[in-house]
């Protein structure tokens, strides 16, 4: 089986997207003076919850799941698996769809799932390749919750995530007395990992690259057969992450020492059977970039509350630094802004729109960001690429990208490249909208990994997209 799935994938980054293409016209984006812009459900939220509602032995309804990303159904997929039911719901809380729970995309009118959990020991060995998309937070925490299964599993990943590297999570569950193998003739993926695990007190972690490891361990720990104590490496990076895990496994009743890095062993229990999933504040730096670019009204249906920003909460305290104001649910640009220095080191997923923003605004620095190399691409570089393809400048150096302000959009003169990277291609995507003429941007359906609606927002406002799927030249 594992080379056999092997052979149907291939490890360039670029394989994947090559084929595919937005065509973007956006001639008439000036004569649109409102941009409604409704945000998607926050995958870390969606992905932590699920992991733990599977754990448990109640049937948990999760709301907020009416326009998920494809790195959400991607862990839906494989709990499915692992033997957990999960169901679509409508707005009144009747079932959808009662079958085949590995569906990739629930029925129209879905807007909640009802997850069945099989407690802390009743995940099934999977007969078939976990696959997680292009999803590194839902791969780890399945490697993790394959550690306690008493046989082999293969997890695999799309080409971007088979690019990435997975040794620090590999080398994890070795610690704990867990088999992991790279598959003959593969890369990074797809990895096969056999437990049961065996823990022998203590593991040395780094987490100076990825919280996601860290995350991964403590949502798989309710199972853990004896506890562990987490001895960390490193300077921390995208903290408020793995934070938000420690406080979910506490809310589900984990011992308030998983902060310490104590982790021990609990069954999960949800309080009223219920999750409603705050919207994704990353996605909301796109509607920050797309009310510079095209100096219209972004109305937010539901704007984020800090507390669930993730470190996202950066943009709302740079905001007037960008010349826009973000008043109730209505982001406007206004006169001023200024020159600012953004630490990233807490959100590197803004890093490609928000040095777009400083570019066409005063300019300004992105600091503590070194770590989005090891995303889906290296974010540092490949920012600094992609906004060349517009006509802006910017460079990375020792730690820091620099962006001079007050740069003006060029329309690309070819096909625009985004790496396989979904938020490098919604990024080239919202800039399409300040050039003349047709812009053709790679990766048709990118952006479906978290904001499938990205294409239909601005078809709504009268912008001509076309979506090619055929072999680009």
């Amino acid at each position: 089986m594992d080379r056999a799935w092997l052979e149907r994938w291939s490890t360039h980054v670029g394989a994947d997207e090559s084929s595919s293409a937005l065509l973007v016209n956006a001639n008439k984006v000036s004569s649109i003076e409102r941009i409604p812009w409704r945000l998607p459900p926050s995958k870390s939220h969606a992905i932590r919850w699920l992991a733990l509602a599977a754990q448990s032995d109640q049937k948990v309804v999760i709301h907020n799941l009416a326009h998920a990303g494809q790195d959400i159904l991607s862990m839906r997929r494989c709990l499915g698996q692992f033997g957990v039911r999960i169901t679509d719901l409508n707005a009144r809380g009747e079932v959808l769809f009662s079958g085949d729970d590995s569906s990739v995309n629930p029925p129209q009118g879905t807007v909640s799932w009802c997850v069945e959990g099989v407690g802390v020991a009743g995940l099934k060995l999977p007969t078939s390749v976990l696959d997680a998309g292009n999803s590194g937070t839902a791969l780890r925490i399945l490697m993790a919750l394959c550690a306690r299964l008493n046989g082999p599993v293969t997890v695999d990943g799309d080409a971007s995530l088979r690019s990435r590297n997975h040794d620090v999570m590999a080398g994890a569950l070795e610690q704990l007395g867990v088999k992991v193998a790279r598959i003959e003739g593969g890369g990074n993926l797809p990895l096969r990992i056999e437990g049961p695990w065996n823990p022998a007190g203590s593991l040395t972690l780094d987490i100076s690259t990825s919280s996601q490891p860290t995350t991964a361990l403590c949502l798989a720990a309710a199972a853990l057969p004896s506890s562990v104590k987490l001895e960390n490496q490193g300077i921390g990076v995208s903290l408020r992450h793995s934070e938000l895990t420690k406080s979910l496994c506490e809310q589900t009743g984990a011992s308030s020492s998983i902060h310490q890095g104590e982790l021990h062993p609990w069954a999960p229990r949800i309080d009223g059977s219920s999750i409603v999933l705050p919207p994704d504040a990353s996605m909301l730096s796109f509607a920050f970039l797309a009310a510079k670019v095209s100096q219209s009204l972004v109305d937010v249906e539901h704007v984020p509350e800090a507390r669930d920003a993730l470190g996202h909460e950066v943009l709302f305290e740079f905001a007037p630094s960008f010349g826009l104001q973000l008043k109730d649910s209505t982001i406007a640009n206004v006169s001023g802004g200024q020159h600012a220095i953004v630490d990233l080191r807490h959100g590197n997923d803004l890093i490609t729109p928000v040095a777009a923003l400083l570019a066409l605004a005063k300019g300004g620095e992105i600091i503590g960001a070194q770590h989005a190399a090891y995303k889906e691409t290296d974010r540092t570089l490949g920012t600094v690429a992609l906004l060349k393809q517009f006509g802006l400048d910017a460079s990375f150096t020792d730690g820091r990208l620099v962006v001079p302000g007050g740069q003006q959009l060029r329309s690309p003169a070819g096909l625009v490249e985004t790496y396989g990277d979904h938020r490098m291609q919604m990024t080239a995507f919202v800039l399409a909208m300040g050039c003349e003429g047709d812009v053709l941007i790679e990766g048709a359906d990118l952006h479906e990994v978290a904001d499938p609606e990205a294409v239909q927002r601005w078809q709504a406002v009268g912008v001509a997209i076309e979506p090619l799927f055929k072999q680009m030249q």
